[in-house]
């Protein structure tokens, strides 16, 4: 057992994470992700976010909204707030 043990181990390491690397927070209706957005870079968050474009029905439906993992957690309890 310990020989699987210490296999998983090596196997289950990976690069650490990015601190500054993007990641997404939540996807929102288009017509509230700017508003949403402005409210988390007022909050002094490094927030981004654009707009998500349905190639089928050809229109944008949904606003991604993207933070440094570093400001991650802060930034899912400012959300609640927010929504």
């Amino acid at each position: 057992m310990k020989f699987f043990q210490k296999f998983y181990e090596v196997i289950s390491r990976g690069e650490p994470a990015d601190p500054d690397e993007p990641i997404e927070l939540i996807v929102v209706p288009a017509a509230s992700g700017p508003m949403t957005l402005a409210r988390l870079r007022e909050d002094g968050f490094d927030a981004t976010g654009h707009e998500n474009f349905n190639v089928a029905t050809e229109t944008t439906n949904h606003f991604r909204i993207l933070v440094p993992r570093r400001e991650f957690e802060r930034a899912s309890e400012r959300l609640k707030g927010i929504l």
